[in-house]
């Protein structure tokens, strides 16, 4: 589908990549991985055709459609046109898809019926499979159904769809692309960064909607559950080269790691190799009766070292993270005791009492807006409640990371300034040590943190929390900007450290690994859970369906009398006369639904099989088949909403 070839990327005479030569092949799922700084947005934007390499070229096929979403909403979507319009704005490809889809089918018959090259035929008959699966997954003549689930399924309200797109947020902006994107029929999807703004629904949504996807797809993401149920291959970009590997997220950390010991592994031999043989030229280089020795001892070295540089240590082992030991304190660290917060007329906390206690590991989980950040600026002591106290332990040392801080940083102050007014105290040389594990080296600590990217002002904040002790560490998304390598760091190192951690966060392998307990932050209240997310999210299923079933139970009266009985009975009696009619022809359009489908699916199968070609005259019927059946779908799918649409009136509930 989409071929690269010696492709090089230069940026301020730096080079991001070179030489790179890959194919992206129909249905493969890639994920794009590597250190910030390495490229990887560079090369989607190569790929999208936005930019042209500075070297190499990249060659695509021929009427190929490619779909890029940015990491932010770099054009304004939509504007006054309402949500479902914005999203279907694409859509008019799926058209040309589905015609394209019929011009194919003929195309085979006419062939068949023609006694054409196999070769052709089947060339032709792959093509149509590849269009007709994504006309289908992409909705085919039910765009606007379609339409209306992709944006229910990242989490708009059904009220959201005629609200002018301009009137949402950035992040529900970004979602309005994402759908765009996904409704738009393209042959390849290429996402930066798409799970940055959902919650954990949307993103559950999402995961299954591109593991489903006939589209190929090349995804970068920090998100290693995300990758592990999405991708089929890891295209590893490092050191300007990229490397491809079969499987999940899991599966390439744990082929890399294997290479890694390998490598070191060889690298130490090489070193003791390296010093015995320098050793003896050394030695022996001046005697003219071990001159030739220490001649063949010396090409034997050049041979060693240049081995030795050939060797590549991932450089994701640099890390090392320590963070200090929390100060001794009391068993009862800090508490809420019937907290109120508001928002003008929006109630966010309303009574909430909660206790965080020594050595315990809490992950805040909720929906987008349900208050955990306010929360947690209150568990901080940066906030004041509306109602109710905070009460904090004597001389609590109380650690904080927050996204808002990135932006507080003194853009003036050099990057060392910086990192000393967050940690008074500290030596220079204690600064730079904790910075420079960061990757704030040299290069850096003299730059104004203006210059910074958003990477490196997360590297800073941490630096400074890392230098001052703490108790109890209070985190506001803390793996945000953060690269694979330095959150799996960032993860070892809290992993160790015995203090207490209250923490925010849409990274679920981070909370996997370091909460064992959740505040459940939902409608003004704050509920204990065991466990970390999954135990939340155990939680909230069973939540759900407690709530489901108070719905199922109704809202009827439960007369205790006779006639109280025999009148609730009659009324159901009349009621479900009412509604049987309704109900059988819906059934029964659903039923022709089914059987209408299952036939196309089966007609498709044949066009598609190189044994059918043979028979012109069969070719020929199954394509008017096809059109007879579409035609019928056409029919059949506003009958049925229709009739659906007419029982949800009558009994209130969809059916």
């Amino acid at each position: 589908m989409l071929t690269l070839d010696g492709v090089g990327r230069i940026v301020a005479g730096r080079v991001l990549f070179r030489g790179l030569t890959w194919t992206l092949h129909a249905g493969e799922r890639i994920g794009l991985v590597g250190p910030n700084g390495s490229g990887k947005t560079s090369l989607l934007r190569i790929l999208a055709g936005l930019d042209e390499p500075d070297e190499g070229r990249v060659a695509r096929h021929s009427g190929l459609k490619v779909a890029y979403l940015p990491q932010e909403v770099e054009t304004e979507i939509g504007g006054d046109a309402p949500l479902l319009e914005a999203a279907l704005a694409a859509a008019s490809d799926i058209r040309r898809l589905g015609d394209e889809c019929h011009r194919l089918a003929d195309e085979i018959a006419t062939l068949a019926e023609a006694g054409a090259d196999p070769v052709r035929l089947d060339r032709v008959s792959r093509l149509y499979g590849e269009r007709r699966a994504l006309f289908e997954w992409f909705g085919g003549d039910q765009l606007e159904a379609r339409a209306r689930a992709v944006l229910g399924g990242l989490g708009f309200a059904t009220s959201d769809f005629e609200r002018p797109v301009r009137t949402f947020s950035g992040g529900w902006r970004m979602r309005a692309v994402m759908a765009r994107l996904l409704l738009s029929g393209a042959d390849v999807l290429l996402l930066d960064e798409p799970t940055n703004h959902l919650d954990l629904d949307a993103l559950a949504w999402l995961e299954a909607t591109l593991g489903a996807s006939p589209a190929a797809v090349v995804v970068v993401s920090h998100d290693r559950v995300f990758l592990d149920r999405v991708v089929n291959r890891i295209a590893d970009l490092v050191r300007s080269r990229l490397r491809v590997t079969s499987g999940g997220y899991a599966a390439w950390a744990r082929t890399r790691e294997a290479e890694r010991e390998q490598a070191e592994k060889r690298d130490k031999e090489l070193r003791r190799e390296e010093e015995r043989l320098a050793e003896f030229v050394e030695r022996f280089r001046y005697k003219a009766t071990k001159a030739v020795a220490a001649q063949e001892r010396e090409r034997m070295l050049e041979k060693v070292r240049a081995e030795r540089a050939a060797i590549e240590v991932d450089p994701s082992r640099t890390w090392r993270l320590r963070w200090p030991e929390p100060p001794p304190g009391p068993d009862l660290l800090l508490a809420l005791d019937r907290v109120v917060k508001r928002y003008g007329e929006n109630v966010v906390l309303d009574g909430v009492s909660l206790e965080v206690r020594g050595g315990q590991r809490i992950a805040l989980m909720g929906p987008n807006g349900a208050g955990k950040t306010t929360l947690l600026r209150i568990l901080r002591g940066e906030l004041a409640p509306d109602g109710g106290r905070r009460v904090v332990a004597p001389a609590l040392a109380i650690g904080s990371f927050a996204q808002h801080q990135l932006e507080e940083l003194d853009g003036d102050a050099s990057v060392l300034e910086e990192c000393g007014r967050g940690a008074p105290g500290r030596r220079p040389e204690e600064l730079r040590r904790a910075l420079g594990a960061l990757g704030l080296g040299e290069g850096h600590v003299e730059r104004p943190v203006r210059t910074l990217s958003g990477g490196e002002r997360a590297r800073l904040a941490l630096a400074r929390l890392m230098l001052r002790p703490a108790s109890l560490l209070l985190l506001d998304e803390p793996t945000n900007h953060l690269d694979l390598p330095l959150r799996e760091a960032l993860e070892t190192a809290l992993a160790g450290w015995p203090g207490t951690l209250v923490v925010v966060s849409h990274d679920r392998a981070f909370l996997d690994r370091l909460t064992n307990r959740t505040f459940a932050v939902q409608d003004g209240r704050v509920e204990p859970v065991d466990g970390g997310w999954q135990g939340w999210l155990a939680w909230r299923a069973g939540v759900l369906a407690a709530r489901r079933g108070e719905e199922g139970a109704g809202d009827a009266p439960h007369e205790r009398s006779r006639a109280g009985r025999r009148a609730r009975a009659e009324a159901l009696q009349d009621r479900n006369r009412r509604l049987r009619p309704l109900r059988e022809r819906v059934a029964r359009l659903e039923r022709e639904i089914a059987a209408t489908e299952e036939r196309l699916g089966v007609v498709d199968a044949d066009l598609a099989d190189p044994n059918v070609h043979a028979d012109g005259v069969r070719m020929r019927d199954l394509a008017r088949e096809r059109e007879a059946l579409t035609a019928a779908l056409e029919q059949l799918y506003p009958d049925w909403e229709g009739a659906a649409h007419e029982l949800e009136l009558e009994t209130g509930e969809p059916e």
